[in-house]
């Protein structure tokens, strides 16, 4: 563990140092896609060591959202600036209140649109002391609408949502980050998209989350073991890490209402 953040800390220094002579250095750049629920704006928001989002059911991201981060040891708070949708050459600092508000008021605008979804990205570039160097992309959300005639309006969402994100996954100097959230691997939905674009998983982790709920699904031992370490061929392919991550966001936001469950952002990462 110690080697690694050796590592993780020489990483940080030579991207600094690459910043201050001005010279390209090309962080890693992570896709993360999911279908709706499946947790992952929760799981940026760890990651990033803040909260910035709407999370919860239903739909929270309609247009793909581009989180540039930068490691900083002495950005005590998150200092955000927000890129130009019509000058990307220009960027405005906002607060994490003004940037939940400018997301929720796109995602109010989309929805009263017809296509309900843009493809055109939010960008946010953001410091911190708890933020790797990294290039986070989050996705609209896969939906998985039920059969019928009465359901052709969600059907058409879900075929504009998983033409996006697969559009997003042609990228191929992007690692994609595949949650799911289920309890089966045969049943994992998530992959059998990520699958059409990258077959063999060379360039994809796939994640479980939630596993704080997942375990107590299960009725034997041996089931959370199969579950925890499944067969390659279960897997459908040589993903990167050889195994499956798996993930427990602590539930609850941050704020200072009656239904807030931390006071700041420091207490939502000790947990």
């Amino acid at each position: 563990m110690e080697e690694q953040w050796r590592l993780y800390e020489a990483y940080n220094e030579l991207h600094g140092l690459a910043q201050e002579l001005k010279t390209p250095f090309d962080a890693p750049a992570v896709l993360v896609v999911g279908h709706q629920t499946d947790g992952k704006s929760a799981l940026v928001e760890g990651l990033m060591g803040f909260q910035f989002n709407h999370v919860g059911g239903g739909t929270k991201t309609r247009r793909p959202i581009t989180l540039h981060m930068k490691y900083d040891p002495e950005c005590e708070v998150p200092t955000c600036h927000l890129v130009s949708d019509d000058d990307p050459t220009f960027a405005q600092e906002k607060s994490l209140h003004e940037i939940q508000a400018y997301i929720e008021s796109e995602n109010m605008r989309l929805e009263k649109e017809s296509f309900r979804f843009s493809a055109k990205e939010i960008i946010i570039r953001v410091e911190y002391k708890h933020c790797p160097n990294l290039t986070i992309i989050d996705t609209p959300g896969l939906i998985a609408p039920a059969p019928g005639r009465k359901n052709q309006a969600l059907q058409s969402q879900a075929h504009a949502v998983e033409s996006l994100v697969r559009a997003k996954m042609q990228h191929k100097e992007f690692i994609i980050l595949c949650l799911e959230d289920c309890s089966d691997w045969s049943n994992a939905t998530t992959r059998k998209v990520v699958m059409q674009i990258d077959p063999e998983l060379s360039r994809t982790i796939v994640v479980s989350t939630k596993l704080d709920t997942r375990i107590p699904q299960f009725a034997r031992a041996s089931d959370v073991e199969v579950f925890l370490s499944p067969p390659a061929h279960t897997l459908d392919g040589f993903i990167l890490g050889d195994s499956p991550f798996f993930t427990s966001v602590p539930s609850g936001r941050v704020g200072s209402g009656h239904d807030s469950v931390y006071s700041s952002n420091d207490d939502f990462k000790q947990v």
